[in-house]
């Protein structure tokens, strides 16, 4: 009885020392691009990175793991992170085998967590499934499915979402006095690009809006309807050939911005969200005889 206990542990010892042994050999690099998407569905594109799992043991055992995901933002918060229990098992049968970014994020299995500190960012992400801009850090842990033993240690990865600067509109210039006759044949539109320029599809949405009577440009711009509403796609530029006649009035008033889009029709994100995309609205006139106009129009009511 005392031979069969001790021959037991022996082979239990040993089984030990294999499976310590195969842990030792799995290594894990994570490698997560500096301005990875934004959308988290995006994650699956190959711009994400990928996570390189490595297997030197001799015989090249399988091994079953699971991905223990966390994600943090800037000050260190936890914002959301996989449920382990739910977590899919992955075989890993190969000397090396390369593991996509959304499988190492695990979207469907994750849980965004909210707390006083990150509760605004939390539940952005939680709703629309975007990051917002700011950095980030990417915590992973690779464990043995069955016994969840730590294969890999954590591994942390940083990157960013970048903070645009909107468009800058350029023409029409701010108050400027478009000739009336000039005017109705055709509109140039003119504004910068995003700075960093994205590296998704996106467009930009022009809007014009003629400022009534006993209206600030502002209460046009939220109130009214506009009398231009179309969306440009790769250019910072329209013509605009209006279809009604600008030259039954002495003088009219206009004001006008650029939205921009991205590519599942959501404005770009900015560190001022109210901006909802839309860069600093402008406003110019349409008049018959621009002398007479410089003299009498207001642009703070008419």
């Amino acid at each position: 009885m005392k031979n069969t206990m001790i021959k037991y542990m022996l082979v239990a010892m040993i089984c030990s020392c294999n499976a310590v042994q195969s842990y030792a050999q799995i290594s894990a690099n994570l490698i997560v691009s500096t301005r990875p998407p934004s959308y988290l569905s995006d994650w699956n594109n190959g711009r994400a990175g990928q996570l390189i799992i490595t297997n030197t043991t001799a015989d090249i055992t399988p091994i079953e793991i699971k991905l223990v995901t966390q994600l943090k933002d800037a000050s260190g918060e936890v914002i959301a992170k996989s449920n382990t229990n739910m977590a899919k098992t992955i075989l890993i049968n190969t000397k090396q085998q390369i593991i996509s970014m959304d499988r190492v994020l695990q979207l469907e299995n994750l849980q965004f967590l909210t707390t006083k500190a990150n509760k605004d960012n939390s539940l952005y992400l939680g709703q629309s499934g975007k990051l917002a801009p700011g950095q980030y850090t990417l915590t992973l842990e690779i464990i043995d499915a069955k016994s969840g033993r730590k294969i890999v240690e954590q591994i942390q990865r940083t990157f960013l979402q970048v903070n645009y600067v909107l468009p800058y509109l350029l023409s029409p210039t701010n108050e400027a006095l478009l000739d009336a006759n000039v005017a109705q044949s055709a509109i140039v539109f003119r504004w910068s690009n995003l700075v960093p320029l994205a590296q998704e599809a996106m467009a930009f949405r022009l809007t014009v809006f003629e400022i009534q009577s006993q209206q600030t440009p502002l209460q046009a711009l939220r109130s009214n309807q506009p009398i231009l509403d179309i969306n440009v796609n790769r250019t910072t530029q329209y013509i605009w050939r209006p279809q009604m006649n600008l030259k039954n009035s002495p003088v009219k008033k206009y004001i006008w911005t650029v939205q921009s889009i991205d590519g599942k029709g959501q404005p770009i994100s900015t560190m001022d969200d109210t901006m909802q995309g839309r860069s600093e609205p402008s406003v110019f006139g349409i008049c018959n005889d621009k002398g007479k106009c410089s003299e009498e129009i207001s642009w703070t009511s008419n």
